[in-house]
């Protein structure tokens, strides 16, 4: 196997390996590719998160005509059969905060010819995904060489092994289905299991409550590889109790220095628009000054909600933004719940 980079390219040799077919009653006579983009199979990551474009050296026929004639030899009693590349797919996608799944995807459609006439005799689909440390990025792309061809391995062998069972359903198809690009743009089998995209959210937020005003620094990690995920967050913040709130109360001046930690649920409405509903626990410690300038401090613990609407984008550095209602409980002096608004900006990356 060799793996050459160029300019926003990376070529794939597949290593000249054999696999084993019990008696193969067929050999592939040509292969097809009628991918309607033939410029390259896919994508990695550069460590800018940039995609860079993967394309197999040589030409996809030509480099899978040479993969299984090392295994499947020519002779005269062998049924020839052509092979149609429907799609082949390879790509990478951060799943967690310290893991990239690599995937690589492929459809096939065997034929042969009778006399005269061509017959599809069958056709498959088949993915294989590895997880990797984040740590080892750079060696992503080489490996997903052994991933075509385990690919091609298996998709061979089930061919096979439906031919000598006899469960093939053939049927007579034009000539020009070898021409014509295909329509296939993903894999009905991986429709319900996307490696989706990792979102780094650094966010800053407003708050203006029935008792207290503030700010708070969040970090959030989550994939979207589901239209539901459960992400988990972590926050610093600092608020101070409304005079409103302690008119006549002991203490003249309150802030609060909290860190939080906890889930928040997003649900994908659009692209781009996700609605979420965190659940936290702020801990922290409460400043109080008195009337007299006499300090104290109290212990804060409580939990807290929030209902919301997030804007993220889909490149992969920009901006977020977002607003939400939340409830909060905690063990201040002065109050014991408090309910507002959260205005929050921030980046994605």
């Amino acid at each position: 196997m060799v793996v050459q980079f160029a300019t926003a390219q990376v070529q794939i040799t597949l290593k000249p390996a054999q696999f084993y077919i019990a008696s193969p009653s067929f050999y592939i006579k040509k292969v097809v590719d009628s991918r309607k983009d033939k410029q390259s199979i896919g994508y990695t990551k550069d460590v800018l998160d940039e995609k860079v474009a993967i394309k197999l050296n040589p030409e996809v026929p030509k480099a899978i005509q040479i993969f299984v004639n090392q295994s499947l030899v020519p002779t005269p009693q062998a049924t020839p059969i052509i092979l149609q590349v429907l799609y082949l797919q390879v790509k990478e996608e951060q799943t967690s905060n310290s893991e990239i799944t690599a995937r690589a995807e492929i459809k096939l459609a065997f034929y042969e010819k009778e006399q005269g006439k061509l017959k599809k005799n069958f056709s498959i689909e088949h993915y294989e995904d590895q997880v990797f440390a984040t740590s080892a990025q750079s060696r992503i792309a080489g490996s997903q060489e052994k991933r075509i061809r385990n690919l091609l391995e298996h998709c061979l062998k089930k061919f096979a092994e439906e031919r000598k069972a006899k469960r093939l359903t053939a049927e007579y198809v034009p000539p020009k289905v070898l021409s014509e690009p295909s329509a296939v743009h993903g894999l009905a089998i991986t429709k319900n299991k996307p490696l989706g995209q990792w979102h780094n959210l650094l966010t800053f937020k407003r708050s203006a409550g029935l008792h207290t005003q503030g700010w708070r620094v969040s970090y959030v990690g989550f994939s979207d590889r589901e239209e539901i995920t459960v992400p988990f967050m972590f926050s610093l913040g600092q608020s101070q109790v409304k005079e409103t709130t302690i008119n006549g109360a002991e203490y003249r001046v309150i802030d609060a220095y909290t860190f939080g930690f906890g889930t928040q649920v997003y649900i994908k409405l659009f692209s781009n628009l996700y609605a979420n509903v965190a659940l936290n626990v702020p801990v922290g410690l409460e400043v109080l000054r008195d009337r007299q300038e006499k300090r104290s401090h109290n212990f804060l613990i409580g939990v807290g909600s929030k209902q919301g609407l997030m804007y993220i984008p889909k490149s992969s550095l920009g901006i977020v933004v977002g607003g939400s209602i939340f409830q909060q409980l905690q063990t201040s002096r002065v109050f014991s719940t408090n309910w507002g608004f959260e205005l929050e900006i921030g980046i994605k990356f």
